[in-house]
């Protein structure tokens, strides 16, 4: 188990699955988030098993993220292969939303990452997604680049790491 000063993250198993589930179907839950727009139950599902899956085999880190043992999110540190580099991100539930924990769980990532040996890692978010933006530059990522992705505009935010920044 990682921990954070509020936050705890662990591995994400199916035991999570109705947690992020539920999270999934909050309104504007996946309103910047092309890949989970507007699938269903299974589809869901089906992405989560590939998560836990690519855990096993330790290519990238997806995790649910508890604060007082009450699921709040997931946190992932994986490989983006369109764009060829490593990324973090948070999802959080509605009922974290504006509490600090995002920027908190971004910089417990950026640590994971320095820990794994990494010297900058990035972050994706969709233009017009001002609080992770917001939650982004709290974080110390700073805007390196914007493009077109699947028809969506993108911002890439980048974090140099070394035991100052993190």
């Amino acid at each position: 188990m990682i921990k954070s000063e509020r936050c705890q993250f662990r591995l994400l198993s199916t035991i999570d699955f109705p947690a992020v589930l539920a999270m999934y179907a909050e309104p504007d839950s996946n309103k910047y988030i092309r890949p989970l727009r507007e699938k269903t139950t299974e589809e869901y599902q089906i992405f989560l098993e590939g998560k836990v899956k690519n855990n096993q085999r330790e290519q990238g880190y997806f995790f649910s993220v508890f604060a007082d043992e009450v699921f709040i999110g997931t946190a992932n540190f994986n490989y983006f292969e369109a764009l060829n580099l490593e990324h973090v991100g948070v999802h959080l539930a509605r009922s974290a939303w504006g509490k600090g924990y995002g920027t908190e769980i971004l910089k417990r990532l950026k640590y994971l990452a320095l820990e794994r040996g990494r010297k900058e890692i990035h972050a994706l978010v969709e233009e017009g997604n001002k609080a992770s933006i917001r939650m982004l530059e709290k974080s110390g990522f700073d805007l390196k680049d914007r493009l077109y992705l699947k028809g969506d505009q993108l911002r890439i935010y980048k974090a140099i790491l070394n035991e100052e920044t993190v």
